[in-house]
C-alpha cells in the first residue's frame, strides 16, 4: 500500500471526506504545512483510480465556492 498526501483549505474538509469515505479510502488528517489547511494521507494501491476520486472532490468545492 502506498500513501498520497493531500493538502486543502480547511473549509473543503467536508467534500473530501464523503467523497474519499464513498469510495472506501482510509486516509488520516494532519494539521497542514500552512495556517488554514490541512493534510490527508491516504492510502492507495493504484494512482489512477484514486486521482479521479481528488478531482471530483475538488470540482466540488470549486463550484460549491463560486455559488
Amino acid at each position: 500500500m502506498k500513501t498520497a498526501g493531500v493538502v486543502l483549505d480547511s473549509w473543503k474538509l467536508p467534500v473530501f471526506k464523503r467523497h474519499l469515505d464513498a469510495a472506501g479510502y482510509s486516509y488520516t488528517e494532519m494539521p497542514g504545512p500552512v495556517a488554514g489547511t490541512l493534510l490527508f494521507q491516504v492510502e492507495y494501491e493504484w494512482v489512477h483510480t484514486l486521482k479521479p476520486i481528488i478531482e471530483a472532490a475538488e470540482k466540488e468545492c470549486k463550484k460549491g465556492k463560486r455559488q
